[in-house]
């Protein structure tokens, strides 16, 4: 029987758990804002199924998992396991950053620390820093290449193009022609692609063609790759393992063909290496270039354009076209503070229709109008480079608008005013103590009468006027100073709207709802600004300008829990359903920001 090429061999499951080991490399240690850098986890083990690595976070680079490749290997009846998982990281800001150590189930330790220098703008091109990738000084390119015609079997490899801007597609094609019958399984190695990233084309093609008048059975694969650095860049030889039939016996008796067939020979070719020239993108990149090379068109939509006020509308960005369609980023969302913008969450569907990578990336944030009237959603755009009109060019959204309604009653978070309901009036007191007098006859000249006949204990009026004098005189002096009252009060109203969240957990928005106006009231109280449309950007800005500010951690955990109170709120399925815990632990962490800002 004819046999194809098998890219993957089949994985058979085994009982038996084996050391697992992972290790990670990038393919540059030096990379410019708006380029790339490949980040290599390979996961190792004697087992067919293999963890997934866990990546830390990167605050300094956008993360793009670019897929992964498989490889088995059987020695003496021993099978081991490889997985090579690839992720492009795009610098965001420059400086020296660290790639922290990334750990995998069963692995004995985690990988090493890898540091990356980004930098502001790129060095001009160096073919020595493309070492080992590049191909060796002074080189020919060649974009095809193979074995001797004559063989009877043989491989060759080629690429559509001799020379490739950075992150444009290039497409490998890897054809293994045999004129003889082949015996047993054909094992693959695809060739080793340093500095690229690739996206298999299927399916595998086959068919029958005729070379110097010999035919041949051919099979081939197509693989699209995305070179990340410039420079003269090396593909390795494809490599093909199999076995054919002996053809060395003499004579026509047939059990002699039979018996010489009987043990077929074993055979290894391969392709010559590949070179390609690979260019960077002209100068005069946009600001906002990550370094899409292809043709792109953007779209945006909500899925409703009436909402009311504080309820919850989903923005979906559609980026559809040809390239590398994983590496785009997430759009930079507006900073509108009548909006309240969440996490966005992202999918790729990929197209490779007529071995062109393309398809569409849709990214979806749910935002909640903070306010009624009509809001105004700007247009969303990415910049790009086209190879074909040999410029940077850039999809851009249409701009949305929201006609937001007002929202149910109650909803404004805080109740504490924070000025004057009529110009040039300043609030005292909240209340005034009405004095009327007795007709009966006065108890107090009685009373004077009887302590007077008391010695020492006639001091006692005395000290009762004087803690009288004192309390009235704290209640005055907080009265002329309603700010300072505003601030130490802030914890115990936080406090009230707390104890009514924790007994409102049957009534889960209704907790979650309490909860939110408490952090709300508080950060308002202390910083005597309105509560209504106080964002988390300014509450941060306004706490850590006070002359005491809280400390970076506790700010941080004022973070947390401020998303985690808006999530609850107005995205419940998203969270956690324990109202009396959360509204415990907000306690907790008011009570110690109260510790630690003062006037």
């Amino acid at each position: 029987m004819r046999s194809s090429i098998l890219l993957f061999l089949l994985l058979f499951a085994g009982s038996a758990r084996a050391a697992v080991s992972i290790s990670a490399a990038l393919n540059r240690t030096s990379v410019a804002i708006g380029e790339q850098v490949v980040l290599s986890v390979t996961v190792s083990g004697d087992q067919a199924s293999l963890p997934q690595p866990k990546l830390p976070p990167m605050d300094a680079f956008n993360v793009y998992d670019s897929g992964r490749s498989q490889s088995l290997s059987f020695v003496n009846g021993h099978m081991s396991s490889e997985v090579v998982h690839t992720f492009v990281l795009a610098p965001r800001v420059a400086g020296k950053h660290v790639v922290p150590p990334i750990s995998a189930d069963g692995a004995s330790a985690p990988t090493a620390a890898l540091n990356v220098e980004v930098l502001a703008s790129a060095p001009p091109p160096n073919v020595a820093a493309s070492r080992p990738s590049a191909a060796p000084a002074g080189s020919t390119p060649r974009v095809s290449s193979g074995r001797a015609r004559g063989n009877d079997v043989f491989v060759t490899a080629s690429l559509d193009k001799a020379t490739a801007k950075v992150n444009e597609q290039v497409t490998l094609t890897v054809r293994f022609y045999n004129a003889v019958q082949l015996f047993g399984d054909t094992r693959f190695d695809p060739p080793a692609l340093n500095g690229f990233l690739s996206e298999d084309l299927p399916p595998v093609r086959n068919g029958m063609t005729n070379i110097e008048g010999r035919p041949y059975q051919y099979n081939e694969i197509k693989v699209a790759l995305f070179p990340v650095q410039a420079g003269r860049m090396s593909i390795g030889s494809a490599v093909i393992h199999c076995q054919v039939a002996r053809l060395g016996a003499r004579g026509d008796d047939f059990f002699d063909r039979f018996f010489s067939m009987a043990a077929p020979q074993p055979v290894t070719v391969q392709s010559d290496p590949l070179v390609l020239t690979v260019e960077p993108v002209p100068t005069g990149k946009p600001a906002d270039f990550t370094g899409v090379v292809g043709q792109l068109t953007a779209s945006a939509q909500a899925d409703r354009a009436s909402v009311k006020a504080g309820d919850a509308v989903t923005l979906s960005v559609t980026i559809a076209g040809h390239g590398n369609i994983k590496s785009i980023p997430d759009p930079v969302k507006p900073d509108l503070p009548s909006l309240r913008f969440f996490a966005t969450d992202s999918s790729v569907v990929l197209d490779k229709t007529n071995d062109r990578v393309g398809g569409s990336k849709i990214l979806r944030t749910v935002l909640v109008p903070r306010v009624s009237g009509d809001i105004r959603i700007p247009s969303f755009s990415f910049s790009y480079y086209d190879p074909q009109r040999n410029s940077y060019q850039r999809a851009t959204t249409e701009e949305i608008v929201l006609h937001v309604s007002p929202g149910a009653p109650g909803v404004a978070m805080g109740t504490t005013p924070s000025s004057p309901l009529i110009p040039g009036l300043t609030a005292i007191a909240d209340d005034i103590r009405y004095l009327k007098s007795s007709g009966s006859r006065n108890p107090l000249s009685a009373f004077l009468t009887r302590l007077a006949d008391l010695g020492p204990w006639h001091a006692l009026p005395f000290l009762i006027l004087l803690a009288a004098g004192g309390t009235d005189w704290r209640r005055r002096a907080a009265g002329a100073d309603p700010k300072g009252r505003r601030f130490r009060a802030a914890l115990s109203q936080a406090d009230r709207r707390l104890e009514q969240a924790a007994l409102a957990q049957t009534d889960a928005p209704r907790a979650a709802a309490l909860v939110d106006e408490a952090i709300a009231a508080f950060v308002a109280d202390k910083l005597d600004v309105p509560t209504a449309g106080l964002t988390l950007k300014t509450a941060l800005e306004g706490l850590g300008a006070l002359a005491h500010p809280p400390s970076e951690a506790s700010l941080g955990l004022l973070k947390s829990a401020w998303d985690e109170a808006h999530l609850r709120r107005f995205a419940p399925g998203a969270a956690g359903t324990d109202a009396r815990h959360f509204a415990e632990e907000t306690r907790k962490l008011l009570k110690l920001l109260d510790s630690e800002i003062r006037r």
